[in-house]
């Protein structure tokens, strides 16, 4: 085998490597995601948050987004906007204001992200892939958009959400109604995208 084969072979096993690390469901990865909070203790204090994201995290609504398997630090995160009104939503915000203690945000979200990770029917959308690479997407929330290190984890899991709500919150960074994205990537990024575009990234990334 020639340098160059070789060279190829282990770039193409370094990738694969690279897009499984801390995007699936073992021991550790679970352990990675989830934080300090008590998942046990998360599944009793969650029973309000089940009614709209589902028992384990996978809500029944497209317009509610799946929680299984999402980064705790970043599901506490978006709590914490919540309060604070850099996120409004007529539910979600008397919600995130009945949640006063600091450890019971972390157990809650310790139990979402300790579930199995969430995915959606398999498609095919070449378009999709394609601009959800071309866009750099992948950069930070990971290949497939399941997600990166733990210590990334201000950049959320996407792979296998509901594609209405990844729409939805495409078109409210474009417009400025969201503002919490901590890199100030997402408003720029969406400002270039097309409602097509959204579409077809948002189909990509629903059935990973």
């Amino acid at each position: 085998m020639s340098n160059h084969s070789r060279c190829i072979v282990v770039a193409t096993l370094l990738s694969a490597f690279l897009a499984s690390a801390y995007a699936g469901d073992n021991a550790e990865e679970v352990k990675q995601r989830s934080g300090g909070g008590n998942p046990a203790a998360g599944k009793e204090k969650s029973a309000l948050c089940q009614g709209c994201h589902g028992e384990d995290g996978n809500s029944a609504v497209p317009t509610f987004p799946k929680l299984a398997g999402q980064y705790s630090e970043y599901i506490g995160r978006q709590i914490n906007n919540f309060q604070t009104g850099n996120r409004r939503d007529p539910v979600m915000t008397d919600i995130a204001a009945s949640l006063t203690d600091r450890k019971d945000i972390a157990d809650i979200a310790a139990y979402f992200s300790s579930q199995q990770q969430m995915a959606g029917t398999p498609i095919t959308n070449p378009l999709g892939e394609k601009l959800f690479r071309d866009y750099g997407c992948l950069n930070c929330h990971g290949e497939d958009g399941k997600g990166r290190p733990a210590n990334n984890s201000i950049f959320p899991i996407i792979g296998g959400q509901h594609k209405d709500y990844i729409v939805k919150q495409l078109n409210d960074f474009k417009s400025g109604a969201r503002d919490t994205d901590m890199s100030g990537t997402m408003g720029e990024l969406t400002n270039k995208m097309t409602d097509a575009e959204m579409e077809a990234v948002a189909d990509y990334l629903a059935g990973r």
